[in-house]
């Protein structure tokens, strides 16, 4: 069980970053990052005002039901980059930043977290890393992922890299 992200002290605060290759096409990673349906299959129940300056909120379901995220579009440039604020109720706004870029015939995309609470972090860290699973199955890997056994699974190891930096 590899972590995908990592961890790092941002001010007085931590990001995350994740770097993910997917047999995809980056139009295809495109559109499970901005279409609610598609959304809805590995993160969270959306709707997306897709424009710079526009809001979203990320209903997600779960064991911890009625969490609810939401923000404002802060970049756009279909196929290569969303940038989002991100409010969590309790927490302060962060930003999350997806970067897309062909491989051959894959895409990289690379998820950057960045303004995270400290104590939250590790919580963030495994959590993007089961949402990023289950988008890889999404895409084509088949299967359909146990994201909260997954993220109990990962936590206690974000949590040994949070107590190293």
């Amino acid at each position: 069980m590899a972590l995908q992200g990592q961890l790092r002290v941002d001010g007085e605060r931590r990001a995350v970053r994740f770097e993910c290759r997917y047999d995809a096409t980056p139009a295809e990673v495109w559109s499970a990052l901005t279409e609610p349906e598609r959304l809805a299959r590995w993160l969270a129940d959306a709707e997306l005002d897709l424009r710079v300056g526009g809001e979203y909120i990320l209903r997600f379901l779960g064991e911890d039901e009625g969490q609810t995220t939401t923000g404002k579009v802060v970049a756009v440039e279909p196929e290569r980059l969303l940038e989002l604020t991100w409010l969590y109720p309790g927490e302060n706004d962060t930003v999350v930043r997806f970067e897309l870029r062909p491989d051959g015939d894959g895409t990289i995309l690379v998820l950057d977290h960045r303004g995270l609470p400290v104590d939250a972090a590790p919580g963030y860290g495994s959590g993007w890393q089961a949402h990023l699973e289950a988008l890889e199955a999404h895409l084509g890997a088949g299967g359909e992922p146990d994201w909260w056994g997954r993220y109990k699974e990962l936590r206690p190891l974000y949590e040994a890299q949070e107590a190293g930096l």
